[in-house]
């Protein structure tokens, strides 16, 4: 009977996790973040995989990107091919790259959904715990993690994959050579992993110069150096050999947020810790962690050094300096994700933990107060997932709305708008900034072009009786057709450029 529950345990998590990625409406989930990566892919797939960059309908017309939303919101610069330069790494890029010559972008989705039952197969495999799967469905932001942001999807389980065997004896076998290559990738995707690593290479020389431990275990301790520093060593040379930068360039992108140290870090740290600046952060998503924390410091108190006792204070340490070396607080997507990477310690240690040596009120007072963090993480996951649905909802009305119509050209003002035409920006001529600085700029490619103008009611322009209406078409021909939404309206203006 065990072994039929080992086996109905997992497919039925997979199930679930597969059932949560389709309720969120993947098709339409892609914004910011996202619809940025999926350009990048469709720029590498048309350059006939030779060359990196961001696709942009409309360059022939904007060949400089004056117009280009993402330029303007990742501040991009242009390289000497008059080709921008793309925020994200490039093994990100030939990773979902399959799932978009194969005109299925959703699928990246389910990739994360598939990465994450993977991601909590290994922790399960590793506790023997069945309540495992569960726990980080429910009281962790991983899932929704997994779902926006497929380079924390596959650098969290190439990670995960590493750690689990990286304290096995490290044989060079099949196995350990596997993990290595994981480890590799997960730092060309997420540079943070770095800190974790320079971290365990510490650990490990102060073990290996500590004259209290035997020969056997100062070689335990070199191997798994070994193991690192050849991870470390490949990540560098190859980000030199390719890009001329030893921590490559998402790094390179990031040292200015990394290094602001400014009046307003105490707000980027609350937010990205508690909460603020419109989102959750760490422990506002999972407060039952503070709770833990308080219990593992103060009320399991151990006589010597252990794995779990070292892990503890590994975890401790990467959350202080993810937190004050993250490039920004993120306003528009989850902070969190910073710690994603992470995430497998606080798990093991919650799932090997001695319940047994809490005793007295104080037991049941912490147990209160982690029941009530427990649910709360229910509630806020909840949340997030129905939020996730409504916005891909809302860009599918949207998308739906307009399609119905199909001008030539597309003008925004909003960043809000530009990132709700989501997958639209693939085929799209889609023009950013203002619209009279936009007409002004473009007005010979425009000329005979019908073009719609998209705005919400507070813009200065979104008044029918704004003369700039009159002076871009002749008679006054633009037809003012409100985008009534659920949640929004948008004030829409088609007009023939004339």
């Amino acid at each position: 009977m065990n072994k039929l529950f080992g086996y109905i345990l997992p497919v039925s998590f997979l199930i679930v996790t597969l059932l949560i990625a389709g309720f969120t409406r993947p098709s339409y989930s892609f914004a910011g973040d996202s619809i940025a990566k999926v350009l990048r892919s469709v720029f590498w797939i048309e350059s006939g995989f030779k060359k990196q960059g961001i696709h942009y309908p409309a360059k022939a017309i904007d060949p400089e990107y004056k117009h280009f939303y993402f330029k303007h919101s990742y501040n991009l610069q242009i390289d000497q091919e008059g080709s921008l330069i793309a925020p994200f790494p490039f093994l990100n890029t030939v990773l979902i790259t399959p799932f978009i010559q194969l005109n299925w972008p959703e699928g990246i989705v389910y990739l994360g959904a598939v990465l994450f039952w993977l991601y909590s197969f290994l922790i399960y495999r590793v506790t023997k715990k069945w309540w495992v799967f569960l726990f980080i469905l429910l009281f962790t932001p991983l899932l929704q993690h997994f779902l926006a942001f497929s380079d924390i999807a596959l650098a969290s389980f190439f990670l995960t994959f590493f750690l689990v065997t990286y304290f096995k004896e490290p044989r060079f076998h099949f196995i350990t050579a596997t993990a290595v290559l994981f480890t590799i990738l997960a730092l060309f995707l997420r540079t943070e992993i770095l800190l974790l690593f320079v971290l365990l290479v510490i650990i490990h020389l102060f073990s290996i110069f500590n004259n209290r431990i035997g020969v056997y275990r100062k070689k335990w301790h070199s191997k798994r150096i070994l193991l690192i520093v050849l991870a470390i060593f490949v990540f560098v040379g190859l980000n030199y050999f390719l890009y001329d930068s030893i921590l490559g360039p998402r790094f390179d992108n990031n040292k200015t947020g990394i290094f602001r140290f400014e009046m307003d870090v105490i707000q980027k740290w609350k937010s990205l810790l508690l909460w603020g600046n419109s989102r959750v952060g760490l422990f506002g998503y999972s407060p039952w962690l503070l709770v833990f924390i308080v219990i593992f410091m103060f009320f399991h108190s151990q006589k010597r050094k252990t794995i779990a006792r070292n892990l503890f204070y590994v975890w401790i340490l990467i959350v202080c300096l993810v937190s004050i070396l993250s490039p920004n607080d993120s306003n528009i997507d989850w902070g969190t994700r910073y710690y994603s990477c992470f995430s497998l310690f606080p798990i093991l240690l919650l799932s090997n933990f001695k319940w047994k040596r809490l005793v007295g009120r104080n037991k049941y007072i912490l147990i209160l107060f982690l029941g009530v963090g427990l649910l709360y993480s229910v509630y806020i996951n909840s949340k997030v997932w129905k939020e996730m649905k409504n916005i891909s909802v809302q860009i599918e009305e949207l998308v739906m709305k307009l399609n119905l119509d199909a001008p030539d050209y597309y003008i925004v003002e909003d960043p809000s708008i530009a990132n709700s035409l989501g997958i639209m920006h693939v085929r799209t001529h889609v023009f950013y900034g203002n619209p009279i600085e936009v007409v002004e700029s473009l007005g010979a490619a425009l000329k005979g072009k019908r073009v719609r103008f998209l705005l919400f009611p507070l813009a200065k322009l979104a008044v029918e009786t704004e003369p700039f209406w009159g002076k871009i078409t002749a008679n006054q021909s633009c037809v003012f057709s409100p985008v009534k939404l659920r949640k929004t309206v948008m004030f829409s203006a088609l007009c023939k450029i004339d």
